[in-house]
């Protein structure tokens, strides 16, 4: 398609877009149907890094208990596959049967050059976490695959290295593996660009 910011962009064949590969905290492609990835950028901008910045601030703090904030409410349906073909062949049955009619984003590739890949998409509700669900499921159906699809909170990984399983995560959430906060505040700072 061409190039913004860096930002290699290419078409599936239809209304979805999508990013270069990037390699940095594994091997990523955006994706959205919207040919800038504005809200892609945008979600990053307003709802992850203040996520993660309030998770670090607690932490640092050396709070007990974590006020969960935006990450209780933010979910991602994942689609787990074998490869970046498939997850393109799911995206592309997705954007034909259920675009343009809504708005989609998330990403799809894996944190590790080969293995498993995932399609990840976001999700601001259970509502809508529900529908991508739903949706996804037909259209790995429909694309003759065998996925794995599953939903889980948004920065479920991060936060549950020291508050454990999300599914028992209140608002405000006492830390439960006090031996992780070092190591998560190390990886925090280097999401942040914090570490040296």
């Amino acid at each position: 398609m061409g190039k913004e910011e860096g930002i290699e962009r290419r078409c599936l064949r239809g209304t979805l877009f999508v990013s270069s590969r990037s390699g940095r905290e594994g091997f990523w492609r955006s994706f959205e149907n919207e040919d800038h990835l504005s809200g892609v950028k945008e979600r990053i901008r307003t709802r992850c890094i203040p996520c993660i910045e309030n998770l670090y601030r607690q932490l640092k703090a050396g709070e007990t208990e974590i006020e969960v904030g935006n990450a209780y409410d933010c979910w991602k349906v994942v689609v787990v596959l074998n490869s970046d073909d498939e997850c393109e062949k799911v995206l592309e049955e997705y954007q034909n049967t259920f675009l343009p009619s809504r708005h989609i984003q998330g990403r799809y590739g894996s944190h590790a050059e080969g293995g498993a890949k995932a399609i990840i998409a976001n999700a601001d509700d259970e509502t809508e976490r529900d529908l991508l669900l739903s949706e996804f499921r037909e259209c790995v159906r429909k694309s003759g695959l065998d996925a794995r699809i599953f939903y889980t909170k948004g920065c479920a990984n991060l936060y549950g290295e020291t508050l454990g399983d999300w599914r028992k995560w209140r608002r405000v959430t006492r830390i439960r593996d006090v031996k992780n906060v070092d190591a998560v505040m190390k990886i925090v700072e280097r999401y942040l660009g914090l570490s040296e």
